[in-house]
């Protein structure tokens, strides 16, 4: 929860800064993977789950850690979360993604040219996807899967907006359970960040050979706008198959809905039926 009147100028930073970290330690572990193979899945979403818990930590507390579009259009629809601030949160968590690649750019930059010459591909080249996925998801994951037209196949359009719409349902289902306050189950303040970082280190875990588990419109398009500045063309807009910029920032926020409402109806149901029923006269 976040702290007690923060400005709205410092709940944008807290977002671009908490969003930033995600990228560096997610990301970054992405490109532990591609350009080293030190790492393999269960590593990268192991990380991707502590990058999430880190940044609760962090600062949290003073914006609240949305971090993902997702989140804060689901939490103003369904607790209450100032409508009027969606834009600056979300204006932050893009800019603290697209921050984050580039410091990954930077921080990698003796390897971009010799792990595209390794795998073959030009920079914004065709299949060069196997590198920006350091950045940016695509479907299936090039690194797992393959870019290949039967590799491609694999993994429909319908099928990656489902995986994304599911993935993020499951998300946003676990943020509002362990925040609910009439959660007699839910952990303390203190355990909430970890929690939603193991629920993020399951939902990727299971989601990234599919679609790379984007989950978050920001995560996804912050470096990807990145990406395409940094010579990825059209491998970044519109993407090898023409529809993941748009399909990683729809999915997900109609998921997050949809698990949000979904959530919200079961538990209304509940309480509904455990409040008592008082007989005619009040008796």
């Amino acid at each position: 929860m976040p702290n007690a009147n923060p400005t709205l100028g410092r709940q944008c930073l807290a977002e671009f800064f908490g969003t930033f970290l995600l990228i560096l330690i997610g990301d970054g572990a992405v490109a532990v993977a591609v350009f080293t193979g030190a790492f393999d899945l269960l590593a990268v979403v192991a990380l991707w789950g502590l990058a999430v818990t880190f940044a609760i930590y962090t600062v949290g507390f003073l914006s609240g850690a949305h971090y993902n579009p997702a989140v804060t259009v689901a939490l103003s629809v369904f607790r209450g979360f100032p409508a009027r601030r969606i834009p600056a949160f979300v204006g932050s968590q893009v800019a603290g993604a697209f921050t984050g690649a580039a410091v990954l750019w930077f921080l990698w930059q003796g390897f971009w040219e010799p792990t595209a010459a390794k795998l073959g591909v030009a920079i914004g080249g065709e299949g060069s996807q196997k590198l920006m996925m350091v950045f940016s998801c695509f479907y299936p994951n090039p690194g797992i899967v393959g870019t290949g037209p039967a590799e491609l196949a694999t993994v429909s359009t319908t099928t990656a907006f489902g995986v994304e719409l599911v993935l993020t349902g499951v998300l946003l289902a676990v943020v509002l359970a362990v925040t609910d306050a009439r959660n007699s189950n839910a952990p303390g303040s203190n355990l909430t960040p970890l929690f939603v970082g193991l629920c993020v280190t399951a939902v990727v875990g299971i989601g990234a050979p599919l679609t790379m588990a984007a989950i978050n419109p920001a995560r996804d398009f912050g470096p990807r706008l990145f990406a395409f500045l940094a010579g990825f063309g059209p491998i970044a807009f519109p993407g090898p198959r023409g529809h993941e910029a748009w399909l990683f920032i729809v999915a997900p926020l109609a998921g997050g809905l949809a698990g949000s409402a979904i959530y919200s109806a079961v538990t209304r149901q509940s309480e509904e039926r455990s409040e008592p029923r008082v007989a005619a006269g009040g008796e």
